[in-house]
């Protein structure tokens, strides 16, 4: 099963991913108290990269520190922000005591 581009993109996008744009790729990195994570996912500019194919989904998961399962959970909105951040709370940076 395959999923379109443009809704993984947009669904990153309402759960604070920003994308970065590259030259052949646009990354989508996550942010977190308006600081930039490790945590970003890319995916191709390509006119043929239209639907994403499931294994690179699975990669695209793995790379958000998720299951493929929360990853679709993420895209499709079943899955809040404040969820997805208690998923991958390990990965993020932790509070300074100036913050």
């Amino acid at each position: 099963m395959t999923l379109n581009r443009r809704k993984i993109i947009r669904g990153l996008l309402k759960k604070g991913f920003i994308e970065e744009s590259k030259t052949k790729h646009v990354r989508d990195r996550f942010y977190f108290r308006n600081n930039s994570t490790d945590i970003y996912t890319t995916l191709s500019r390509g006119s043929n990269a239209v639907d994403v194919s499931d294994g690179l989904f699975s990669q695209m998961a793995r790379q958000c520190y998720i299951s493929a399962g929360n990853f679709r959970k993420l895209i499709d909105c079943s899955l809040s922000e404040s969820e997805y951040i208690k998923l991958v709370a390990k990965y993020l940076p932790k509070p300074t005591e100036n913050s």
